[in-house]
């Protein structure tokens, strides 16, 4: 279509036909479908065994040193180091891939990941994890690309031509409210032996409340979550399986205070938990300590986390 036929008016330039602008939306980007649930774990206490002492040290903005020494029942026991890295750093914008590692220097057991944005929207990350032993490499290759309204992910787990696994994801806004999203599973244990699954979520979230759900033939995640208070969150978690018949409901719970939080939590097992975290004052030093116990065993595990932190990292300072 020819613009010429427009007639003139008053002198003023109008734009030319089917000319696109961008517009404004209100609609925010709801991120990927496996942070679905993010808001109600985040509320459930971390729990840790045995003794952990870390210690981080920020040598720029854009790189710090780690050390750590773990003694345990559960996990690998012993000293770790590592640190993380970044070549140039802009506006919080990484020019270059972020680097982080550790190593264990007895069993030579070491993890590396890596992290780029060759353009803001677009996020390349790769985690890499070696066993001490003679066993395979582990591995996890994340694509995702970011738009205002909504998030297209790919992850990569284990991919060899024996065995491994994938999902496809995306997850789009609908409304200021309403977020929606599906993935597809791909895993093969054969060369020609390939097994699909779908699952699909759902979240709606306000500011001070969110409702989110993911379901699919092996079974049901629903989790919401709530700021009843400034300093106060709680979630409630309810996971079904469709191999095990089984479900578990748990709720927990958050409560901030101005140096130090408290978690806890309690699910339909009879499991409870609760999580002591400090910031020690006029010392560089984050302590911690975790208790959770079994009702039906009489068994419970306890833990302690010390955190050293000359260059206030951890403080966000």
């Amino acid at each position: 279509m020819s613009c010429n036929s427009c007639p003139p008016f008053a002198g003023c330039k109008f734009p030319r036909c089917f000319e696109r602008y961008s517009g404004d939306s209100s609609k925010k980007n709801p991120g990927n479908v496996q942070s679905l649930h993010s808001l109600a774990h985040n509320v459930m206490p971390k729990f840790y065994d045995g003794v952990e002492l870390n210690y981080y040290h920020r040598l720029a903005p854009n790189k710090y040193l780690t050390a750590s020494w773990l003694l345990s029942h559960v996990k690998s026991a012993g000293f770790r180091f590592g640190g993380l890295y970044t070549l140039r750093v802009t506006d919080d914008f990484m020019l270059t891939p972020t680097v982080f590692g550790d190593i264990h220097p007895t069993t030579m057991a070491a993890n590396l990941n890596m992290l780029y944005y060759p353009f803001k929207p677009l996020r390349l990350e790769a985690a890499l994890q070696k066993a001490g032993e003679d066993a395979p490499v582990e591995t996890q290759y994340t694509v995702e690309y970011t738009r205002p309204n909504d998030t297209w992910t790919a992850n990569f787990y284990n991919v060899r031509n024996e065995n491994g696994r994938c999902t496809f994801s995306v997850m789009r806004s609908l409304t200021q409210h309403w977020a929606i999203g599906g993935e597809l599973l791909l895993e093969w244990n054969e060369p020609k032996s390939l097994m699909t699954d779908l699952a699909v979520a759902a979240r709606y979230s306000h500011h001070n409340y969110s409702l989110a759900a993911t379901a699919s033939r092996q079974g049901l995640d629903v989790s919401y979550w709530q700021r009843i208070h400034p300093q106060i969150q709680m979630a409630n978690m309810l996971a079904w399986n469709r191999n095990t018949r089984k479900t578990i409901a748990t709720i927990c719970y958050q409560w901030n205070f101005r140096n130090c939080s408290v978690n806890g939590m309690f699910d339909s097992d009879a499991l409870v938990g609760f999580m002591w975290t400090k910031y020690v004052n006029h010392i560089p030093l984050q302590v911690g300590f975790s208790v959770v116990m079994s009702l039906p065993t009489d068994r419970f595990a306890f833990g302690m986390r010390f955190i050293l932190d000359p260059s206030g990292l951890r403080r966000g300072e």
